[in-house]
């Protein structure tokens, strides 16, 4: 359990906890770099704790040691709820081994990684 800033409450296990990426940034891969997240309170769905930014190696090791990791998307809708249905994310290895985040299932217009916010302003632009 090497990942930093969004864990607020040390536990043995991560098995249980749920955290929330709201905003990421595309590295030159193509792939997820860094995220903006925090630990959310399952039963509030109030965060526990700030939101950081942490390179996605640090989500890929929260999954790894049992948590679930959730990207939330803004909705345009005026009328409508403040946020969509979360997605949650999956660890994706590569041929050589290295491993990445991504969503899991099958692809949802609208809820999408070019649809998130960017770190760096905007949109993402994969």
């Amino acid at each position: 359990m090497s990942y930093q800033g969004a864990r607020a409450r040390p536990l043995a296990t991560e098995n249980g906890r749920l955290f929330e990426v709201s905003k990421v940034r595309i590295g030159a891969d193509g792939h997820v770099s860094a995220v903006l997240w925090g630990e959310l309170d399952a039963n509030s769905d109030q965060h526990v704790g700030v939101l950081v930014v942490a390179p996605s190696a640090d989500v890929v090791d929260a999954i790894h040691d049992g948590a679930q990791v959730a990207a939330v998307f803004a909705s345009t809708e005026a009328s409508g709820p403040k946020h969509l249905p979360m997605r949650m994310f999956a660890i994706v290895e590569h041929e050589d081994g290295r491993e990445c985040i991504a969503f899991e299932g099958p692809p949802s217009p609208g809820r999408e990684l070019v649809d998130m916010v960017n770190l760096d302003g905007g949109h993402s632009l994969i």
